[in-house]
């Protein structure tokens, strides 16, 4: 299909990419390639679409350019619950400090916790007490104003553990995904 020269569409859409652990073989601390750092957005091979959504590693395709308007930090909570919860996703999200860098300088830098999910389960009148956050895509962090991804402009997310991992998010093992999902509006060429 031809592009239409000058003329763009905006499209509400998510950037999305996971850190993961597929099964028990591995740790989170044997998956990580950095001992203090997790990277989102770098490494999208052999990724699958629930994964990232991502084509390429650290750029948009194409011409295209992106509004972020919020970011957030899913969390899987694949672990059962017992009578003592679970400690990985409170270690996880007080233990950890989220950056968005875009062409190499800092969008923004706080702690996990100011990145709540807006995602998840929701049964009754509360949501799982593993949870990071309200099952509500409303009760997000949202930028001041929005961060612009130009064209082929390198970007990409960090989580930061400070004081190295804790023992129980080193010890982890999976099935279990970590997300970041940057909500925005994708700009793209007309077709």
């Amino acid at each position: 299909m031809a592009r239409v020269t000058g003329v763009k569409e905006k499209l509400h859409s998510p950037l999305y990419d996971a850190f993961f652990l597929r099964d028990d073989s591995e740790t989170f601390e044997d998956r990580m390639t950095d001992p203090r750092v997790i990277r989102f957005f770098v490494d999208v091979q052999d990724k699958t679409r629930l994964e990232t959504n991502m084509q390429a590693a650290g750029v948009l395709p194409s011409l295209n350019s992106f509004e972020a308007r919020a970011m957030r930090v899913v969390v899987s909570d694949t672990a059962p619950v017992h009578d003592h919860p679970d400690p990985f996703i409170p270690d996880l999200i007080f233990s950890s400090v989220v950056t968005l860098l875009v062409g190499e300088k800092e969008a923004i830098t706080a702690p996990t916790f100011m990145f709540p999910a807006g995602a998840g389960v929701f049964s009754g009148s509360s949501a799982s007490p593993l949870s990071h956050g309200m099952p509500d895509p409303m009760a997000t962090f949202r930028f001041a104003e929005p961060v612009l991804i130009e064209p082929q402009q390198n970007f990409r997310v960090e989580m930061l553990f400070p004081r190295g991992l804790p023992g129980s998010v080193a010890r982890e093992t999976g099935p279990r995904n970590v997300w970041v999902v940057l909500d925005g509006y994708l700009e793209r060429d007309v077709q």
